[in-house]
Formats: structure tokens, C-alpha cells, sequence
């Protein structure tokens, strides 16, 4: 008899094991699968990121000062930002110090299915679907509008009206005042001199009629900024006259409200200058800034500006050309700057507050 209890009791345990065994299989495929999946849903670790490029030296520097807001590792936030800049027929990308991901802006419907394509050839699996790491917005879309944290509904509305008559202890240019003559053309230099072309807002075009109400030197920072790029690199027949043509054919936002800076981007492009993807920023003070923007600037690269210069808006435009040593921006500012050609923007430290800037070159 007791060998029969013997038996059976042996006869469990050998079942429990293969019962045991059969579980621990079916766990195992399970977690293989989710790891497949096109569209993870937990952070990746490091090692899942060791496929990522290191930056080529002849590449656009990619600004890499961030802070490290998402549950994201040093080591994988560092790779992330060698990614280069990528543009194609379908989509833009690039990386965000700010925002500390991959931000990817779609330019067409089939946007969407070419990033995963592109991601999968170019062996970045790990950026498909994964929120904490990319960021899908609609072409000509600012990326602060999705970060929860930000409320930039009158912050950082893609406008910028150029009246600075609401920044603190600053007088706002008159219209009466006589004009400084433009500076000589010399495209080359960055060094903080009259170096470039001049034009102010409230020169003698500050009477000049905008498209949609007010003048140039109420509301026209946005193409007196173009104008002044324009004028430098590819000649003085670009007068803020000549850009606010522009605008108004084709049929862009300029008057009273100001202008879009994906505008001012546009005919920058068209008339054949270079131009890089957006940097954002937080409304940020210049300390914070000029790190990312020297590395852009030791590459001949200047900056179509969008800042504030009061506390919760003010937008305004302006070129900044230089950075010294001590960290002072130089800009050629079409309002605050007619009687310091460069201005040192620092100055009102700490206005302006930067909030958005792109690159441009010859």
C-alpha cells in the first residue's frame, strides 16, 4: 500500500515539474513577442540604443544642453542627440534638446508609414511608436504645443509683432528719427562691427503700409529682419520695402498682429540661402542659450531670432550675427539696435527671453 502512495506522490511532483516547465515556456515567448512589436510601450535600456551613429564632424552640430526631464538615461538621451538632421520628399526630423526627443514633422499623409521605414532601415526599431522618445507633429507645427508642461497659447504663437514699446525700461523707437545708413556689405565677417546690412523698423520705410493694417514700424520686426539677412548675403536691393512685397504676394500673414516665422523662413529659402531646422526654446535667458548657438555659429551659421522682450509676450525679430567671449549676444535688432549696429541684446538682460531660432547662411 505504501508503495502505491509512493507512486502517485511521485507520479504529482513529475507533473507539477512538467507543468512548471510549461508555463515558464509560454512567459518566455510571451515577453519575446512584446519585444518585437513594432510599437514598444515600455523605455528602452541602453543597449537598445548602441546602434545610433556617432556624429560626423563635418554635420550640422546638433545642440546636446538639456535637461533631463523624462525617466530617459543619460547615456540614451546623448545618443539620441547625435542623430543629424533628416529631411525627405515625406518628413523632417531631428532631435530636441529641449524637448529630449526625436522630433518628426510630417509633409505628407505617408509621412508616418516612410519614418517607420526609414527608422527600421536605418536600424532605429527603438523610435517607432515610442512617445518617450519621439514626437510626430504636423508639418509647420511648433513642438511646444504638445509638451504638457508649457502653456504657450500667447507665449509662442509663431508671431512675432515687433513693437517694443512694452519692454521694461526701454524707450520705443519714433518713426521721426532719421535713419542709420546701412553698413557695409561684408557677408564674411562674425566679428561684433558694423559688418552686415542695417535697416530699421522705424527708419524712413516706418510709415510703410503692411498688408494687413498698421505700419513697418509698428508691426514689421518679421521682414525688416529678412530684409537685413537678405541685403547682406545677397545684396542691398532687398529693402524692407522689397521684402513686404514679398509677403504680400504671397499672401502671408503680416500686419498689425505681426508675421510667422515659418514665413520669413520660406522667403529666406526662396531666394536661395541655407537654412536649418527650428531651434526651440523655453523662453529662456541668453546663458542658456549661447552654448547651443555658438556650436551653430563657429559652423558660419547666423540667427533669424524670434524672443520676448516683456513677461508673457512682446514677440519680436532680430538677427543675431555674433557671440563673444563673455557669453553677450550681437544682434542686428531692427527696433532696439538703430544706434548700436551690432546691439548687444544682453544689454536688457534678462530680455530678451528666447523662444525660437533657425539658422541661415549663404
Amino acid at each position: 500500500m505504501k508503495k502505491i502512495y509512493i507512486v502517485l506522490a511521485g507520479a504529482f511532483l513529475i507533473l507539477l515539474v512538467i507543468i512548471s516547465i510549461i508555463l515558464s515556456l509560454g512567459k518566455k515567448s510571451t515577453t519575446t513577442t512584446q519585444k518585437n512589436t513594432p510599437f514598444p510601450t515600455s523605455i528602452p535600456t541602453d543597449q537598445s540604443l548602441q546602434s545610433l551613429p556617432s556624429q560626423s564632424p563635418n554635420q550640422l552640430p546638433i545642440p546636446t544642453t538639456i535637461v533631463n526631464s523624462l525617466d530617459v538615461s543619460p547615456d540614451v538621451l546623448a545618443k539620441l542627440s547625435a542623430i543629424t538632421p533628416v529631411e525627405t520628399a515625406d518628413f523632417k526630423l531631428q532631435y530636441s534638446s529641449r524637448l529630449q526627443k526625436i522630433v518628426v514633422e510630417k509633409k505628407t499623409p505617408q509621412a508616418e508609414t516612410e519614418f517607420v521605414n526609414w527608422a527600421n532601415q536605418n536600424s532605429f526599431p527603438q523610435l517607432i511608436g515610442n512617445q518617450n522618445l519621439t514626437l510626430i507633429v504636423d508639418q509647420g507645427k511648433n513642438p511646444d504645443d504638445f509638451n504638457p508642461v508649457i502653456d504657450f497659447l500667447n507665449i509662442f504663437m509663431n508671431m512675432g509683432q515687433g513693437n517694443p514699446s512694452s519692454n521694461n525700461n526701454q524707450a520705443n523707437p519714433s518713426s521721426t528719427l532719421q535713419s542709420p545708413s546701412p553698413s557695409s556689405l561684408a557677408p564674411n565677417s562674425l566679428a561684433p562691427s558694423p559688418s552686415f546690412t542695417y535697416y530699421p523698423q522705424c527708419g524712413d520705410q516706418g510709415d510703410l503700409p503692411l498688408p494687413d493694417g498698421c505700419n513697418l514700424c509698428q508691426a514689421g520686426c518679421g521682414p525688416t529682419t529678412v530684409s537685413m539677412i537678405a541685403a547682406s548675403y545677397l545684396g542691398n536691393s532687398y529693402t524692407p520695402k522689397t521684402i513686404v512685397n514679398m509677403y504680400q504676394s504671397k499672401g502671408y500673414l503680416l500686419g498689425c498682429d505681426g508675421s510667422r516665422y515659418s514665413d520669413a523662413k520660406q522667403i529666406l529659402q526662396d531666394l536661395g540661402l541655407k537654412t536649418t531646422d527650428y531651434l526651440v526654446f523655453n523662453a529662456e535667458r541668453s546663458d542658456t542659450v549661447v552654448p547651443d548657438l555658438k556650436k551653430y555659429l563657429a559652423a558660419g551659421w547666423t540667427f533669424f531670432t524670434l524672443a520676448s522682450s516683456c513677461d508673457g509676450g512682446c514677440g519680436h525679430y532680430f538677427w543675431i550675427t555674433d557671440i563673444d567671449a563673455k557669453g553677450n549676444i550681437y544682434a542686428y535688432d531692427p527696433a532696439y539696435g538703430r544706434y548700436e549696429i551690432p546691439y548687444n541684446e544682453n544689454t536688457r538682460y534678462p530680455y530678451p527671453l528666447y523662444r525660437l531660432a533657425f539658422g541661415v547662411k549663404k
